[in-house]
């Protein structure tokens, strides 16, 4: 009786390892893709900084009080628009004594003329007269130009920013005024690794987005590589235009710049989330002949949902895009229809 119940545990316990779930090495069902060969378009991010296509900050050239001013903060203005106004009396006293020296010096020079004709004066006395003549021409020139020194324009089309002076001030060349920025064409100032320098020309096509405007994305245009090499961050510095009609951007924006630097025509590829990190690098399980290969691969450029393979795989290759944690070396496969 003792055998039997023995007899009896041996064959339940047997039957329980016989049906507690599915066998340990079950194919996992995964989702399989090939690697595509095909042109590969080549682009470089970089980060950069915009800024005003011209941009100053406007600084009288004279000494003197304010007297009015011709200007709203944040308004548009033409170039040789009235902005303020230095007093100018003084200069223009000046400029009154030097039109009459200039009108004496031209009525004595007219009469040395007649003198000279006469034979009444000598060549040098005459030359003096002449001499005194040019004196006075150029020192009203001289007054009058620097009259106008105290008018203060706009030396470009642009928006003006804010003022830092006010009516009855006494300002000095020192003096910041107010700022006055041309919008209409921004520049872009960014820099590209030594590697991509011989890659990057003028006349290129760019697309940069910034963080005020979301994903949206402005194009601009290169216009300027610099020819040296900056030998500490072994970087070129690159210039570009981009047009800002509705002067959405700013100087001073934080700009993502995207660049296509040439295309790869026979490039291997594969959905990005085929790969995963391993031993310091990143592998692919590939199927071979129904069971899973884990295969170490080198990637490459990367574009939006998909990574360049440049070694470890070939075209046409199966590789698992899902099912990826479940999988191990040797464990078969069962392959699924793609997601959509």
């Amino acid at each position: 009786m003792k055998h039997f119940w023995i007899l009896l545990a041996l064959m339940a316990l047997a039957s329980c390892k016989k049906g507690g779930g599915p066998p340990r090495d079950a194919p996992v069902p995964v989702e399989l893709v090939a690697v595509e060969v095909g042109p590969l378009l080549e682009k470089l991010q970089a980060s950069g900084v915009l800024d005003a296509e011209e941009s100053v900050d406007l600084k009288p050239e004279v000494d003197g009080e304010v007297t009015s001013i011709q200007m709203t903060e944040g308004e548009t203005v033409k170039k040789g628009g009235l902005i303020l106004q230095i007093d100018e009396s003084k200069q223009q006293a000046i400029v009154a004594e030097a039109e009459s020296d200039f009108r004496l010096a031209q009525e004595t020079l007219h009469r040395a003329d007649v003198l000279l004709a006469d034979g009444t004066i000598s060549k040098q006395e005459h030359d003096q007269s002449h001499a005194g003549y040019r004196r006075s021409e150029a020192a009203l020139n001289l007054a009058r130009k620097r009259l106008t020194e105290f008018t203060l324009t706009a030396p470009f089309d642009g928006i003006l920013g804010r003022r830092y002076i006010s009516v009855g001030q006494y300002v000095s060349p020192q003096t910041i005024l107010v700022s006055i920025y041309a919008l209409d064409r921004m520049k872009l100032d960014f820099s590209v690794p030594e590697r991509y320098s011989a890659r990057v020309k003028p006349g290129q096509t760019l697309s940069l987005t910034v963080a005020a405007h979301g994903e949206e994305k402005f194009s601009g245009e290169i216009y300027l590589v610099e020819p040296e090499v900056d030998s500490e961050t072994r970087t070129v510095q690159v210039r570009a235009y981009v047009p800002n009609a509705d002067h959405r951007l700013k100087p001073g924006m934080f700009a993502n710049v995207s660049l296509s630097v040439g295309t790869k025509e026979s490039a291997l590829t594969l959905p990005e989330d085929c790969i995963f990190p391993h031993t310091g690098g990143f592998a692919v399980y590939r199927d071979a002949g129904g069971v899973a290969e884990l295969v170490p691969v080198q990637t490459g450029l990367r574009i939006p949902g998909r990574v360049e393979i440049l070694s470890g795989l070939k075209a046409g290759d199966l590789v698992a895009r899902s099912g990826n944690l479940r999988l191990s070396p040797g464990r078969k496969l069962l392959p699924q229809p793609a997601s959509p």
